[in-house]
């Protein structure tokens, strides 16, 4: 018999989740939620303030213990809060490219501690390696669980997540772990058929989650599937749908807080720095102040005016093993209007820009985005020096796959992708090229899927 919720969520919040954070390093999460839930009903000023000897910290110690700073800054003076913020607009901007071909230079000297490493590419297809201390694991949790929190979910709620696992068997034990952990249940993102939706639809009448977290394309295919078949969402009594990696829209926020009769709350992030911003209750879309600075520029780096869009550029006032300062993160957004919820957070408008789409196989199976960054993943891991990718489907069973590598493809390489691929993606024509770059969206965004047949086939379906 499975334990009541209560007791659930007891054991995992108060032993067995401060039981692993202790074993990974991190216990300082607790106290700094705590700190956060302080911070968060600062006024403005007050708030600026904290932020702006974080950010003059930040600035120092880059200066000092990372190379790459060292030597694209000349010398910088040591700065004062009071200026702190002004000095950061003078900086040069450090670019996806520069992460990923020169991980070593942005890694500060010295002992940091206890380290992670994280490869993350989110849907640019442009894989990065990010080296983080557990101090700012720990923060990003806190602020991960204070975000939550704002929509009634704390430590120790069940959850089912609707995500992506490493493909490789190596790493799977420490997802397991992970999801032992957050006390979650988790289906594949990366293919799934009607019968998989039908089994998640079973597992989560039987866990009964306190709140969902998954890709917005996933959470949407799950809503529309439990609408279809005249399931009753209700059933499962959830808190909050956290949705997160892609742009949500407002019909498929109706869509599935209808089929759940449950809030969507948006999350924005991004792995290289963690928590960007969390949904409040009031819908604003509150920055994460206290641990990082987010500024949203022009072409010709000047900050926009509120309501223009513009490029965000992140610094992350955490990490200590590898600091990141003005980050092109490759999003677009908005400034955001103050929200009457009473948080001192500033806010974001819109977000452009991290959209996935699936790749639908003649067996009606679904490839979600996430499945083919883990499968390029390990062909780079493999000796495949694949630098970005995109997957086009073009028809039921035309995929193409374009790649861009600075060597020869070569027929090796191309089998290699070819048998990546093609063991999953049956009945599907693969079509592997080499190219120079892969052009962005209007968006200004690289897309890991274009899939340019099923749109034209749903438009198709509508007018029929």
């Amino acid at each position: 018999m499975r334990p009541s919720r209560r007791f659930d969520r007891w054991i995992h919040g108060k032993v067995i989740y401060p039981a692993v954070v202790r074993a990974l390093g991190e216990r300082e999460l607790f106290p700094r939620l705590e700190e956060l839930r302080r911070l968060e009903r600062l006024d403005q000023r007050e708030l600026l303030r904290y932020q702006a000897e974080r950010l003059a910290d930040t600035l120092n110690y880059a200066a000092a213990r990372s190379p790459h700073y060292a030597e694209t800054w000349g010398g910088l003076p040591r700065v004062e809060a009071a200026e702190a913020h002004a000095v950061l607009g003078s900086l040069p901007l450090v670019s996806k490219d520069e992460l990923q071909q020169r991980p070593e230079r942005l890694i500060a000297r010295g002992d940091v501690g206890r380290i992670s490493r994280k490869i993350t590419g989110g849907s640019t297809g442009q894989p990065v390696t990010v080296v983080k201390d557990r101090h700012a694991t720990a923060r990003e949790r806190a602020a991960m669980w204070l975000g939550y929190g704002w929509r009634g979910v704390g430590i120790g709620d069940r959850a089912a997540r609707f995500w992506g696992a490493p493909l490789a068997t190596g790493r799977r034990w420490l997802t397991r772990l992970s999801d032992l952990a957050m006390n979650r249940i988790r289906f594949s993102a990366f293919a799934f058929d009607e019968a998989d939706l039908a089994r998640y639809w079973r597992e989560c009448v039987s866990f009964q989650p306190d709140y969902f977290h998954g890709y917005v394309s996933m959470l949407e295919a799950f809503a529309r599937f439990v609408t279809e078949r005249g399931y009753d969402g209700r059933r499962l009594r959830l808190k909050s749908i956290v949705a997160t990696s892609e742009v949500l829209t407002p019909p498929q926020r109706r869509l599935i807080e209808s089929a759940f009769a449950a809030p969507v709350q948006i999350e924005y992030g991004c792995g290289e720095v963690g928590p960007i911003a969390y949904e409040c209750e009031r819908g604003s879309l509150h920055l994460l102040a206290p641990d990082l600075v987010v500024e949203i520029l022009r072409p010709d780096g000047t900050p926009v005016e509120p309501g223009e869009a513009g490029e965000i550029v992140l610094t992350d006032l955490n990490n200590r093993a590898m600091p990141l300062v003005r980050y092109r993160v490759g999003d677009f957004g908005t400034t955001g209007a103050p929200c009457g919820c009473g948080r001192a957070f500033p806010t974001l408008g819109a977000i452009w820009g991290r959209a996935y789409d699936f790749v639908e196989a003649p067996d009606g199976r679904r490839y979600h985005g996430e499945f083919f960054m883990y499968a390029f993943e390990d062909l780079r891991r493999a000796g495949v020096p694949v630098q970005a990718f995109q997957v086009t489907q073009e028809g039921p069973r035309a995929l193409d796959v374009a790649v861009v590598i600075r060597e020869d493809l070569g027929a090796e390489r191309e089998a290699a992708i070819r048998r990546a691929l093609s063991g999953r993606l049956r009945g599907m024509d693969l079509r592997v090229r080499r190219v120079e770059r892969i052009d962005r969206a209007p968006s200004g965004k690289m897309q890991v899927i274009r899939n340019l047949w099923l749109r034209r086939e749903l438009d198709r379906r509508v007018s029929a």
